[in-house]
Formats: C-alpha cells, structure tokens, sequence
C-alpha cells in the first residue's frame, strides 16, 4: 500500500507523538518459555553473528531496553527493542528516493511480495494471511522509505513470516507477469477477444486513481511537491497514473539492485522473543553474501531554503457531497521546519503546533475558527514530521473566493500576536499534560506504532535511540521555559514568523476536472497505441494470456509453512472482574494493570427518545462537550478537561443482539480517562456534563454544526468500501439500517437537509432536551478498568460521583433485553433491492449484503470460514489479481449480514456480477477444497478473534456488546469444528437462490455507461445522486 504517510489510519505527527500514543500491553503475558528473551547477554562493542552491539540503553518511560547493533561487513542497522509484551513486531526498512512519478518503490514493493526464490508462490504474501494468526501483516511505500512489517504473538509464526519477508525483499523473482498485474499492463478491454480495444490496467494503476479521487490527497501530495521540490520530495513515490505507465520492468529490476540492499536497509524488532536467533539467520542466510555499499544514492540532502514565499494554486474535482461549489475552496500556509534528526528541535516544533492549533484555547482555533467564514481546518492542518525537513500547514476549507486574503492574513495577525504576547500557561500545562498521560495509555500496537514513529528520522540518522528518551525531551523543554520566560515566543518568531520558506497553496474545483483527467487518459492510451502493428498487439494479447493463465493456475502452497492445530489456543482469555451495582447503576469492575490511569465508559440507553431525536444522536455527540457548562464557558471547560483528562467521548451505540435478526440496544457510549490523582477532577467534569441545562450560545453552536456538516464527506473515497458495505448492509438488516442512519451516507443527506430547513436556537434547544432525557444514571450501565491496588478509593469516588448524578422517575433495566429494540427493513416482495449513490471519482466500491443469522447460531462460526475462504479463494483472484481492483473479499459482520466489497474497483456490475457467482463457484470447487483450505479459513478468522486487547479494553466486549466469555469459548469450539459439509450447507442455504430476496446491492461511484442496470433483471435499482 501506498500512503504519502505511512498509514492511512494512524494521524501522522511528530515521531516522538507516535511513540507517546502507543503504548501496548503489559498485563501478564504468556510465559515465552525458552523462546524468551535473551536481552541481557548483549553488551557494548561485542559482535554477535556480524553484529556489533553499538549501544544499550534502558528507556525506563516505556519500560523497554535498546539494542542497537550495526552489521560489520554491510553496515546494515538493526534496532531492538525488548519490552515485556507479547504481541511481537519485525520489519525491514529501506530508504527508497525515486525521482520521477513512475510509482517505481510503490509497484517494487507490491512486485516483491509476488514470490521469491525460497518461497516461488504467486503471491506468498496473501497466502500468508491464512497460515498465520499475524496481528498485523502489511507492506507500505512513504515519500522517501518502504517498509515490510508484521506482528504476532506466536514465536513460530514470527519466524515464518521472518524468512517469508526477508526473502521476498533481498531474493524476490520480480517476474515480467507480476509486473503487469501489480504496476500496469496494456490489455484488450476483452482479454480473450485480440480486435477489443486496448486499455491500461493494474492493480497499483488502479489503486492511484483511487488515492488520488479524494481532493485533501490532492492537496497534500502537492503540498509536499511544492514545497519541497529539489529532491525525491518533489515526485509522487506512489506513482501519479498518467506517469505509472513511463515505467519499464528493467526500472524495476535495477531500482531493486540499488535501493534493497543490506547497506541501505534498516531492520526492527520489537517484544519479548529472541534477539540471536534472528540475528544469526539474517547473517548467515543474506547479508554474509554481500558487500558493502555505500548508499549515498538514496541520501536525502535538505532542501535549499527560499529567500521569499511562493504562492501556487491548483484546481480538483467538483464534490458532489459537498456544498456549492463555489465553498469548496481550500487556502493552506506551510512552512518548512525543522531537520527531523534534530530529535528535540522536531520534539519542539510539534509541541507548538498543539498549542497553535489545538481545541478552543488554541491562538489559530480563536482566530481563523470561531470567526465561522469556512468549513474549519484542513485534514492535513498540523505537524508531518514524515520528510526529512518537517512541515507545519494551517489550512481552512469551505472558503470563499473573497476570502483567500482574509485567511492569510489572519494567520499573519495570529503569530504577530503570539510573539507579542505568548501563550496562556494554562494552555501549555494543558498539552503537557497530554503528554504525561500518553506516555502511561497503553494500547495493543506500541511495537508497530513505535516503528512507524521512529521511521521517518531513523531513515536519515543512525542516531535513534535517544528519540525514545521522551522524558528527557519534556525535561529539556521544562527547564528551558523555567529558565526563560519567553522562550517559547521567541522560537515561534524564529520559526514562524521570519520563515521565508512559506508556501500559499489554493485548491479550488474545476467543473471539467474529471473530463480533462478523462481526456488525459485517452491520450496516453492512444499514445501508447499509437504505431502498434498488428504483431505488437498480438504480443500483447498473448502476454495478458499467460498472465490470465497463471492468475488460474493453483498455487502450490505446500512449499509455505504454516502454523498448526496446536498453535491455536482452546480457551478464550478470562478477564479479572465483578458486577456490582451503586445506586441502581450496573458497574462492571475489570481489575487490569492500568498502569496508574481509570478507565471510564458508560452506555446510556436512548429508547426515551423520538425518531427525530434518535436522528440527531450524532451531532449530540459532536457538540455536547464543546458547548461548555452551567458553571464554566466552553474554553474554561476545555481547558479544565485536557489539564485532567485525556478528553471525553461521545459515540453511538448500536449494540447488536448476540440472539436475533434486526435487533438492536440503541444509546450513545461516553467515556474518559486519566491519572489516579485526577479521578476527582474527572467525575466533577461529567458532573457538569449531566447537569448541562442552558447553553445560550447559539453563534457558538451554528459555528460546531457547520464544522460538522463540513467535514462529515472527507474520507468516503479513501473508505468507500466501508460505506458501501454499510448502505447495502441496511437494505436488509433493521439494526445495520440504524447505524446507516446514524453515520453512513443516509446521514449525511439527513444532516444538509437539516442545517438548510432549521433555526439554530430551535436546534439547540433540541440538543440541550436530548442531554435533559439521556443524562439520567437510571439509564446508565458503567464499566471500569482500574489497577487492584487503588481499586477502595477509585470506586469510593465512584460511588460519590453516581450519587449525585441527576436521575428520572422512570426505571430502565440495562441488564434485560428490555433495553433492545427491533428494527425494521423496505425490501421488494420481488426483487433485489439495489442503490447507486453517485459520486465524481474515477473508481468504484461494490458490495452485496446477504441477511444471515445472529451471532450465537450454530451457523455463524461456517459463515465466518465460509468468507474467509471464498475471499482467499475466489473473490480475491478475480477482483484484485485478474480485474486490477485495489482490493476485495467477503466479511460476515456482527448483525449477521455477509458482506462481499470491493475497494478501489475500475468496474462496477461486472463485480457484482462476482460476487452473484460466488455460491456456484463454491458448487464447482468446493469438493477440492482441502482440510488444509478450511484450516487457514479458521485462522484468518482466529486473527480477529485473538487480536491482543490493552488494559483499557479489557471486559469491553463483554460491556458493550454482551458477548460472555462462555458466549465466545462456544464460538471457538464451533469454529475449531467447522468442516466442508457444513460449509457446503451454509454456502447453499444463504448464498444460493433460496435466499436471493435477502439480498441488497449498493455501487457508490461515478455515473457512466458501465452503470447500465436497464438489463438486470429481478433488481430495483434507486440512483442516489446528490
């Protein structure tokens, strides 16, 4: 995969906030027995396997000792990081700094994981996602890096998929064919028939387009371009598609040469297993083969700074989710920052930039929020600590034309102001605070998160290890502001104000942007075409031939180890807890090694309120803790909760019944979290919260809900799949029809209808009467997960706080299905019932739903197989390999609806037309489906199952969804049972044409030819275009 910043779904900061937001588990981990860790017989200067111990150091903020070693003959560096936890990582980095927009690390990295010389598998890398109980497996292209890391908490597994990875990057075959199903290939729009036209395909080529079809991706890839240009920066790593097809298979081949070798590779662990063992394989099975090169090749030099600042503008894509077009103008101001190898220079700078930008108190909150003439800040507004020289953007969107000079200046005014008058030292108490916690939180990824925070100054310095030293960091920064009281002023005038490396970027749309990229694409194609003789294009057809016939061709995947029966625990982990109830308030106690913090959450059930009110459910959510209190405005508010708190959340609640279709405990779940010393502070702030009475701040309020709306459309395209999963799943589930109404593009519509036909002091007082009914403790459940240690004065406060908690006459029992509520489902008498939802982007997400059974059906455990299987098996092959979609596969999501989706598709009925295929796929193949087959089907499904769970999230399932622990040891024990007779059953009974009125489809994309559903019969299609 490709990300500008490593990966999509973690927010890109600063290294040292990577590492601060962290933090994994510690809870007693499984004994390693004598696989454990050998930490302690490293020491300084001494050689293991080539290996030279260069430094050891105990980072005791994390608990964690640092083993850094470089390898004698190659120079390659390998970082270890021991810490007590189970869920082990491993990963080999390269430095990758293409210069041109071929997308050449991009495709290579997708090319390599195709087969290599120990493993010649088509694909090993997605064989293995079935003969692994992985936490996490994954490869992925930065700007200027291309990583290949996974984690697990099984040390046989962690060595299988160490010699699956090691192989792959420094033995990889690299063969013609993988080239053009991963980067990009000229084929007959009919591959079988030589006199269709010719088209260009593959899966990277594909998955570009998609990347590229979300405007803030736009925006944020020429950012970087232009504002850093002179090197690697100044290219797309990715591959721009109308570039993708310059790129020749001999690029690949020498990029290869030159960038993966052990010389420019860097290689991480992390956990509690063996450092030797790997130490040893890697020398003996790779760089003692090698030389030593330099890799002065792939150095990044800084970039040469401008005496003035620039200002560009560029134009995107009509959003037809979005307001008018004529507020969909977006002005960003970037600066370039520090060199990220300057550990605390970068500390430093992303310190500010919380203090500039974050939440109400913030200086550019106040100055270019509140004024409410925009859409609010950007997605890419804050800190990239990615490139080797760091950027800070302030950017807004939804702003008019008129008022382009308006933002600048008011970001000029916003640093004259802070360098005249600094900042509020509450404020900076505020983010130190933020700090101190996050260093105790600890969540299931700290090794991976860790790895991706350290990456981006690791590629450019051999001096990491004190970018663990987070204490010493703030220590530093404290006694700087201690010794110097306008010290934080005077780095702001230094790096913000008198920075001439400043780039004014504007991005509005373009009615015809989509046809000039469509015309763009029939040029290169005819550009491509052009001269082919008929030899040329029968050369063609028969190279996409031998791809086609190796994509049928079955793999022969006996040649790739595997993880066995055994490696699979029987029992499910039983968490240390009691149920207790203070004051008629349900209160699940988990005691867990929280690590001195208290974890609160709490449902309160919702069935009080109307449809209407129901409706308004997330936008309560949204601004309910930004409104402020009886007692204390909304910045006093804020400051009170991020000086005590981690902050507090609002969510929806939609908690499927584990017993029955369409059914479903509606309510908004709330929670918080903070040091030991804190509890008093915190149940005083939701105090103010239930007591929440008359907020008259209505500018306030029309400025929360206008930010809202505004960034309720950022990231379908990046998530399409996820929506369309959603829509298709409420065309047949009552309880997936509510959580469509409540955050999938129903809700959407809902909103802009909304704010268009609404009085905002009406839809206040609405707000306000919705916390009136909610914020009852008879309508509460409570779920705790303390340290046994402080566990009698923890739950004596608790038990204050629930006292004097506001309550209604009326009596709820959370604890009963009385809580439940069955929805309701349209659905034709006579067809399938199908949704287009049209939106301006080049590709297409595609799912079909399919209404099965509820969680605790004997049938659930064969579904959970039955799409593990048919993903692996069938829909991945045809969707991704053969038709070039980024993605695709089939998932059975709690409320009992199988999901087929695909992500990133360049075609829309004739995947759905797949996915109909699927239950006579399974006919013909089913019976040479082996045990080996439906073993890896369980694991797949064992990953999820089996995923580590931190402190914070331990008894959760049980809390939030009522899914006992008995509950899911029965769910185990059926699924270690499933065999193909009861796949075949499960396969005919629910996918077949018995259950075909079950069924929904949704297709959200663009609106074209492909589209033609005039000829589909016993479908009712509805076009959704907004």
């Amino acid at each position: 995969m490709w990300s500008r910043r490593i990966v999509s779904y973690i927010k890109p900061n600063s290294p040292v906030q990577k590492i601060l937001r962290g933090l994994s588990q510690v809870t007693k981990p499984k004994t390693v027995t004598s696989k454990g860790s050998d930490v302690h017989n490293f020491k300084i200067g001494e050689n293991y396997h080539g290996f030279q111990v260069k430094d050891v150091k105990d980072i005791t903020e994390f608990r964690i000792t640092a083993i850094y070693l470089i390898h004698e003959k190659t120079k390659a560096q390998y970082l270890h990081l021991y810490r007590n936890d189970n869920n082990n990582v491993f990963s080999v980095n390269f430095r990758t700094t293409p210069m041109t927009s071929t997308g050449l690390p991009h495709i290579l990295e997708h090319t390599v994981l195709c087969g290599s010389e120990l493993f010649p598998v088509r694909d090993p890398f997605f064989k293995m996602l079935n003969r692994s109980l992985a936490t996490f497996m994954n490869a992925m292209t930065g700007s200027d890096y291309t990583m290949y890391p996974f984690s697990t908490q099984n040390y046989s597994d962690y060595r299988n998929l160490q010699k699956i990875y090691l192989d792959a990057v420094f033995r990889p075959n690299l063969s013609e064919l993988d080239f053009m199903q991963e980067g990009w290939r000229l084929e007959h729009t009919d591959p079988n028939e030589i006199n269709t036209d010719i088209i260009i395909k593959g899966i990277v080529y594909n998955e570009m387009k998609g990347v590229f079809s979300e405007n803030e991706n736009i925006l944020g890839q020429k950012l970087q371009n232009l504002i850093l240009p002179d090197h690697t920066y100044g290219v797309i790593s990715g591959g721009d598609p109308m570039e993708i097809p310059n790129l020749t298979w001999n690029d690949l081949k020498k990029f290869h040469v030159d960038h993966y070798h052990p010389s420019n590779c860097r290689i991480y662990s992390y956990g509690n297993f063996p450092l030797l063992p790997s130490l040893e394989y890697i020398n003996n099975e790779y760089f003692i083969k090698y030389a030593h090169s330099l890799p002065s090749n792939t150095e990044v030099p800084k970039q040469k700074r401008w005496a003035e600042p620039k200002k560009e503008e560029i134009s995107c894509r009509i959003d037809n989710l979005s307001e008018n077009p004529e507020k969909q103008n977006t002005v960003s101001i970037s600066l370039l920052l520090s060199d990220n190898t300057n550990i605390y220079e970068t500390f430093l700078m992303q310190f500010l930039t919380e203090l500039l930008i974050k939440g109400p108190n913030a200086p550019f909150y106040k100055s270019m929020i509140e004024p409410n003439f925009s859409g609010g800040f950007t997605p890419s507004t804050g800190f990239d600590g990615q490139p080797r020289d760091t950027i800070l953007t302030v950017g807004l969107q939804g702003v008019k034309k008129e008022d382009f000079d308006k933002v600048v200046q008011l970001y000029e005014e916003t640093i004259n102001n802070v360098v005249e008058n600094g900042f509020d030292p509450q404020h900076i108490e505020s983010v130190l605070h933020r700090y101190e916690l996050s260093i105790k939180h600890e969540t299931s990824n700290f090794g991976l998160n860790l790895l991706f925070g350290l990456t981006p100054t690791w590629n450019h310095t051999e001096k990491i290890v004190s970018a663990l030293e987070v204490n010493n960091l703030i220590d530093k920064l404290k006694t700087e502001l201690k010794n110097n009281p306008n010290y934080l002023r005077d780095i702001i005038k230094q790096y913000f104000k008198d920075n001439k490396h400043r780039l004014i970027l504007i991005m509005s749309p373009d009615k015809n942007f989509d046809s000039k990229l469509e015309k763009s694409e029939k040029q290169l194609i005819k550009k491509k075409t052009k001269g082919l003789t008929e030899k040329d294009k029968k050369i063609i057809f028969e190279k996409c031939q031998e791809l086609q016939k190796q994509q049928t061709q079955p793999a022969n995947t006996n040649i790739l180890p595997t993880l066995v029966i055994d490696d699979i625990s029987a029992d499910v982990e039983k968490v240390d807890k009691v149920q207790v109830t203070v004051n008629n308030v349900q209160t699940q106690i988990n005691r867990v090694n929280s690590n001195g913090i208290v974890y609160f959450k709490a449902i309160l059930n919702t069935n009080d309120l109307s449809p209407e009110e129901q409706m308004q459910l997330p936008l309560f959510c949204y601004v309910i803790n930004k409104l402020g209190t009886t007692r204390l405005n909304y910045r006093e508010f804020d400051s009170l909760v991020t000086r005590k708190t981690a902050g507090l959340s609002f969510n929806n609640h939609i908690a499927e019944s584990l017993f029955h279709l369409h059914t479903y405990e509606p309510g908004i779940c709330i929670s918080s979290y903070c040091l030991e010393k804190n509890v008093e502070s915190m149940w005083d702030i939701w105090h103010q919260i239930f007591k929440i009475s008359d907020i008259i701040d209505v500018q306030r309020f029309q400025m929360l809900v206008q930010l809202y709306v505004a960034n309720l459309t950022h990231g379908i395209a990046d998530a399409g799949h996820v929506y369309a999963m959603q829509a298709a799943s409420s065309l047949v589930s009552g309880s997936a029809y509510q959580v469509e109404l409540l955050s999938g593009l129903q809700h959407i519509s809902y909103m802009k209808r909304l704010i268009h036909t609404s009085n905002y002091k009406a839809m206040l007082e609405e707000i306000l009467n919705i916390g009136k009914i909610l914020f009852d403790r008879k309508k509460m459940r409570v779920a705790l997960n303390i340290s046994p240690e402080n566990q009698s004065d923890i739950l004596h406060s608790y038990e204050n706080f629930i006292n004097n908690l506001p309550e209604a006459e009326k009596q709820l029992t959370p604890e009963s299905e009385s809580t439940y509520v069955t929805g309701k489902v349209w659905a034709p008498t006579d067809a399938i019932h199908c949704q287009h939802h049209v939106m301006n982007i080049p590709v297409s997400y595609c799912s079909k739903a399919v209404l099965s059974v509820p969680y605790t059906h004997p049938d659930f455990p064969k579904l959970s197989c039955l799409a593990r299987l048919l993903s692996s098996k069938y829909l991945h092959p045809e969707i991704r390999e053969k038709h070039g979609a980024y993605g695709g596969g089939a998932r059975l999501r709690p409320d009992g609806v199988f999901s087929f989706y695909s992500y990133r598709d360049p075609r829309n009925l004739d995947t759905l037309n797949v996915f109909d295929n699927s239950h006579k796929w399974l006919q013909e193949h089913l019976d040479t489906i082996t045990e080996q087959d439906i073993f890896e089907a369980k694991l797949g499904v064992f990953q999820a199952v089996d995923a580590p769970i931190p402190p914070s999230l331990k008894g959760c399932e049980e809390f939030l969804k009522r899914l006992t622990p008995d509950i899911k040891q029965r769910y185990r024990a059926d699924l270690m049972a499933v065999e193909k007779d009861g796949l075949r059953l499960v396969a005919d009974k629910y996918l077949g044409e018995k259950n075909v009125l079950n069924t929904g489809k949704v297709v959200i994309g663009p609106k074209d030819a492909k589209m033609d559903v005039t000829k589909r019969d016993d479908e009712l299609w509805t076009v959704l275009d907004a």
